[in-house]
């Protein structure tokens, strides 16, 4: 068993905060790599990723790897062929010399001719060694996951690895809110930068708190006119609203933005859910009272059967 020691390994370690010490192993290629051990003990692979953890700071980390069979001779596919120029059995220095003398390529004729007998070889192990720099920090961010854009130090630049422990940003909130809310019930209208103005521009159809209906005239597909026929359709009250959502969520490090991502979409897209209109039955719908997002309301209210101002 061999041992072949691996200085390009950077020597980091993060510290996570539920107690698992997390290593970055860009050499682990998972259809070769048979284990991975801190000092001695089996290490996880988090996620798909090439990072591994263990839950103690390492001393020494070994990784064992499979080694294809190496040739040891060739023999004819079929003996009976046997000749002074063929023989039965070819070592591989002679199958080496034969390859050289043919300009450094195996001719098609020894391929046709031999198959290789291999022996199996012992797995090979990289030894990486301490002591590692301690990053607190958590996971790095899973495949396909949002695009951490890190502000990184010249000397960090080139190992992007480690970017998710360090500040930087996450771009396109407002888009991805303005995908949200165009799936949200009685939404009529979702912009995003409304003829050159900032923010989402949302408008809602809501019915009123107690329901309020009106008689709606059949259209003629023939005349376009309208008919005696109908029928009884609720009448909502219309709700605009402007929603100054950031393009970029910035953070000291990807977890920290993550959180704070995920909080700002809670937000925006709850003022859509609560966005509600309070209808006066006693005045006769008439005078409308905004519930919830206010601040963030534009104009008035207005009945569904009229256009916004």
């Amino acid at each position: 068993m061999s041992t072949t020691p691996r200085p390009d390994f950077a020597r980091y370690a993060v510290r996570h905060g539920d107690g698992r010490w997390l290593y970055h192993l860009p050499k682990t290629d998972p259809n070769t790599t048979l284990a991975v051990l801190a000092d001695g003990l089996a290490m996880t692979q988090v996620g798909d990723t090439t990072w591994w953890a263990t839950d103690h700071e390492v001393t020494r980390i070994t990784v064992s790897t499979r080694t294809y069979p190496k040739p040891v001779r060739y023999v004819l596919h079929d003996p009976d062929t046997a000749s002074v120029k063929y023989p039965s059995e070819l070592t591989v220095a002679e199958w080496e010399q034969r390859r050289e003398a043919n300009n450094g390529i195996v001719p098609d004729s020894l391929w046709d001719m031999y198959k290789s007998v291999t022996a199996e070889q012992p797995p090979t192990e990289t030894h990486i060694d301490g002591p590692f720099t301690v990053l607190d920090g958590s996971e790095p961010p899973a495949t396909g996951a949002r695009t951490w854009h890190v502000n990184l130090i010249d000397s960090i630049t080139q190992r992007p690895e480690y970017a998710h422990l360090f500040p930087g940003y996450l771009d396109g909130l407002d888009e991805y809110i303005h995908k949200l809310i165009d799936k949200m019930p009685r939404v009529r209208f979702n912009f995003n930068g409304y003829q050159g103005r900032s923010g989402l521009h949302v408008t809602l159809d809501v019915p009123f708190e107690q329901p309020v209906t009106k008689w709606q005239a059949n259209i003629s597909a023939s005349t376009g006119k309208k008919l005696k026929s109908g029928r009884t359709v609720p009448v909502t009250a219309r709700r605009e609203l402007v929603l100054p959502v950031p393009r970029r969520v910035t953070g000291s490090n990807y977890a920290e933005a993550i959180a704070e991502w995920d909080r700002q979409v809670a937000f925006w897209t709850g003022l859509v859910t609560e966005a509600n209109v309070a209808a006066c039955n006693h005045c006769g719908g008439t005078g409308h009272v905004p519930t919830g997002a206010e601040q963030y309301t534009v104009g008035r209210l207005l009945d569904g059967t009229e256009q916004p101002a």
